[in-house]
């Protein structure tokens, strides 16, 4: 078994200060895991045999109350756009241009999107993510109505004529 970090001293006080509270949510098993380390001496094993917890849940939890103290055991750090590759703001801003492109009528192609965001972020990417991109942001994938390329346009108005007199 590995040697357990020691915990100093201005965090036991810390510490013993927080055990007087009352906790909200989970704050009081991320608390316990700390506590019956300091007090009891039990191994992370058996503090996650107590609290039905991983092993690596009860150190993750004791190393972030060396690190952080007190907010490690009251702000759970979880989740977010972790491995994105720009914040939501700047991939607004770069999208602003082809807002603008739309907005007059003409057509985006994803892959000039594409070429553009590699450009921008100076690495390649994936074409799906520049579709997850478009599809967080709320752009909808908008397609011309349809036409037969041998379509008659004269016949085609002499119908629509023909169709609004007998109306």
């Amino acid at each position: 078994m590995r040697p357990s970090t020691p915990i100093p001293a201005q965090r036991l006080k810390e510490l013993e200060e927080f055990r007087k509270k009352k906790w909200p949510g989970n704050e009081f098993q991320r608390f316990l895991c700390v506590w019956l380390r300091v007090e009891h001496q039990l191994s992370t094993a058996e503090i996650a045999r107590t609290l039905d917890l991983s092993v690596n849940t009860v150190r993750f939890t004791q190393k972030d109350f060396i690190d952080n103290g007190v907010s490690a055991l009251t702000e759970l750090k979880r989740g977010g756009r972790i491995r994105c590759l720009m914040p939501l703001e700047a991939e607004e801003s770069f999208l602003k241009h082809y807002e603008e492109k739309a907005s007059q009528g003409e057509l985006l192609v994803i892959n000039e999107i594409k070429i553009a965001l590699e450009k921008h972020l100076g690495r390649s990417i994936h074409k799906t993510t520049v579709y997850r991109m478009l599809y967080r942001h709320g752009w909808r994938k908008l397609v011309p109505r349809p036409s037969h390329p041998k379509r008659n346009q004269q016949e085609a108005e002499a119908f629509k004529k023909g169709a609004s007199q007998k109306r």
